[in-house]
């Protein structure tokens, strides 16, 4: 009887759980325009008469479920198979806008975002975001909201203009430029808008968890989707590039897109030129680890969001010269894919030709859930690495959230070759409370690191974070910041302890904008040895939430058997409407230092943006350890955004006292000419 009262109390927990009470959601229709839209960020009212608006936005911080202090008034219209968005923002409150560079807006100027459900899934979709200078960002979606593909980019317009009331902006995406279901009449649709000075984020569906919530947004009601279409494009490009050892020499490729459905596309390359890429900036590593980096090659680009699980089986970065390749993805009813297969030559006995196949699948459920599937494998002449992958994502609320993973690898036995780990969280933009458990074979890192980024196995391991910030709003303070993290593992093989990891801080942000920071970490390694590690931070900044900005840190201790001092500095800013700088220095000393690992690290850049799609970059970085000296210049012009363009390039490495290679000069030019085949 005891436990039939409790099971039924149960059940009727979980069933008010599950039905709880949930507010109406915000509605929108879509309005047929019978002329299009200039995109000049001049509002042409005679054009809107009669469309639906939308405004009433909600802070998702710093007063969480109040009205916007500024507002907004949004338009959407349909015309020629484009959509088309009018933002009015009134602002009484200084603007600031800085960011010119394209896919590089943060929060630290204005901005407005359009979040677009283009399957009406709850789970993925496209962000399109300008600030009032008419900077360009687009990203995709996925997860609901707990991965974001920055890297992604697709064709659309954009323009903003500043006036004594505020600031318009005006928007056109083709349906072209994105994938969608065909057919269905309601997307899902949400507007967001940050006024920086008031430190404001707020959203048009109302109280928002956190940014780029999908489930939480409201609806587009009358999309009227066009025909199907297929569309083949090409992207060839010629490039003519000189080293310091060798004369002018000629290259070429390309790049094929298909768009076999709205829903489903076919991306291919050939001999895939990455010139134009830039070197990874150097960073100070206190740890044996290894240092995960950006993607920054296109042909990578497109769906790699999909693979960033935290067992990470495919690292686009391992793979280096590619002759072809070809990638499919797309979306089915409930399921999303992404195929990708390339090769690379031989290029030695120890790099011979390579196939690399990585394949993942997603399929929703519930409201905004999902179940994951991944395969990568990496096969030569004689020998082959390949992992299997199964996770899973349930959104059991607004908040709270279920994750976990397993990971099997070939070949050896399957118990030291696989891995698995279970998440439990709690998290909004205020605050962030996880607990989480891993466990990861013995040899699993010697598979699995040829293809993905695994820096260290053998480990049973639990760890937590929690956070929280305080927004407090007064004469003194903007918000205070809270935060601790602790991780701590054991070796599964003999149940030794491994590893800890202790770190807490402190983050004070002033009315005035300067903030100090004081964190403190303690740490114990086992490697040939035992180690005791701690670390003492302190920081100052000056408008460190603005794009322009200067901040200096401190950080003493011991690392590894040396005493160490870590002295920072950086800043952004921009001199003319035009031009903007930016540096960081690092100067880290060891006490001993037999090894001479005291080193000095400074990195410039400095960008001057003829118009949004015309700019001159210059970026500079030396190491004093190695004495290596890198330049990178590149004059750009995207004469058909954002694909089409000609670049410009000088790069220079002097590669230091740890390497025989001399030093090189080198110059590229490449052009890349989008021809539109089918539409």
């Amino acid at each position: 009887m005891y436990h039939s009262i409790h099971l039924r109390l149960a059940f009727v927990l979980l069933a008010l759980f599950l039905c709880k009470k949930t507010e109406a959601q915000k509605m929108m229709q879509v309005f047929q325009l019978e002329e299009s839209v200039v995109i000049d960020g001049k509002f042409e009212a005679e054009k809107w008469i009669a469309a639906d608006s939308s405004s009433n936005f909600t802070q998702m911080e710093p007063q969480t479920g109040n009205l916007a202090s500024e507002k907004t008034v949004v338009y959407m219209g349909l015309k020629n198979d484009k959509i088309y968005f009018v933002f009015m923002c009134y602002q009484s409150a200084p603007i600031v806008a800085k960011n010119q560079s394209r896919d590089a807006l943060n929060k630290d100027d204005d901005l407005i975002a359009i979040i677009l459900d283009t399957y009406n899934d709850n789970r993925s979709g496209y962000a399109f975001i300008t600030n009032p200078l008419g900077t360009q960002y687009d990203l995709k979606i996925n997860d609901d909201g707990r991965n974001t593909d920055t890297n992604w980019d697709t064709e659309w317009k954009c323009s903003a203009k500043i006036y004594e009331w505020g600031w318009c902006a005006e928007f056109e995406i083709p349906f072209r430029s994105i994938k969608y279901k065909r057919g269905i009449e309601s997307w899902g649709l949400n507007f967001g808008r940050v006024i920086k000075s008031n430190m404001e984020t707020s959203w048009w569906s109302g109280e928002l968890s956190d940014d780029f919530r999908i489930s939480q947004g409201g609806t587009a009601n009358g999309m009227s989707t066009p025909k199907s279409k297929m569309k083949l494009s090409l992207f060839p490009y010629l490039s003519l590039f000189k080293t310091s050892a060798e004369n002018w020499s000629v290259d070429g490729g390309g790049d094929i897109r298909w768009q076999i459905s709205p829903n489903i596309s076919f991306n291919g390359t050939i001999n895939p030129d990455f010139a134009t890429v830039e070197a990874d900036q150097q960073r100070i590593n206190l740890t044996r680890y290894e240092l995960s980096y950006p993607e920054k090659r296109l042909f990578f680009q497109e769906g790699n969001e999909m693979y960033n699980t935290r067992i990470r089986t495919f690292y686009s970065r391992r793979i280096q010269d590619i002759d072809f390749g070809g990638r499919i993805n797309g979306k089915i009813g409930p399921t999303q894919f992404n195929i990708l297969n390339v090769k690379t030559p031989h290029l030695s006995d120890e790099e011979p030709t390579t196939w690399y196949t990585a394949a993942r699948a997603k399929f929703d459920f519930l409201k905004s859930s999902s179940l994951g599937f991944t395969f990568v494998d990496k096969s030569w002449n004689d020998g082959f690495s390949r992992s299997f992958s199964l996770d899973y994502l349930l959104n059991l609320g607004k908040t709270w959230k279920l994750t976990g993973q397993f990971v099997g690898s070939a070949p050896g036995d399957f118990l030291s070759h696989s891995a698995w780990f279970m998440r439990f969280a709690k998290e909004n933009n205020k605050y962030h409370i996880h607990f989480r458990y891993t466990e990861i074979g013995e040899n699993f890192r010697e598979n699995v690191n040829q293809t993905g980024f695994i820096t260290d196995d053998d480990r049973r391991e639990i760890d937590s974070d929690l956070s929280y910030r305080w927004w407090i709003k007064n004469n003194t303070f903007e918000y205070i910041e809270a935060e601790s993290r602790n991780n701590v593992f054991w070796s599964l093989a003999n149940g030794h302890l491994r590893s800890w990891y202790f770190t807490n801080s402190a983050n004070f942000y002033f009315k005035n904008k300067i903030n100090f920071e004081y964190a403190y970490n303690n740490e114990y390694k086992l490697f040939e040895k035992r180690f005791y590690n701690y670390r003492h931070i302190f920081g100052l900044g000056y408008n460190t939430e603005e794009w322009s900005h200067a901040a200096i840190a401190y950080s003493t201790g011991r690392n590894f058997d040396r005493e160490f001092n870590l002295f920072t500095a950086g800043g952004r800013v921009k001199l003319f409407q035009n031009l903007s700088l930016s540096y960081s220095g690092n100067y880290l000393e060891f006490n001993p230092d037999p090894e001479n690992e005291t080193t000095f690290i400074n990195v410039f850049e400095a960008n001057y943006n003829f118009t949004k799609d015309l700019w001159l970059k210059l970026f500079a970085q030396n190491n004093t350890k190695n004495e290596n000296i890198y330049l990178y210049g590149l004059l750009g012009w995207r004469f058909k955004p954002p694909f089409g363009a000609l670049y410009l390039i000088y790069s220079h490495d002097n590669f230091g006292n740890e390497t025989e290679i001399p030093d090189t000069h080198n110059f590229f030019v490449k052009l890349t000419y989008p021809i539109t085949i089918l539409k």
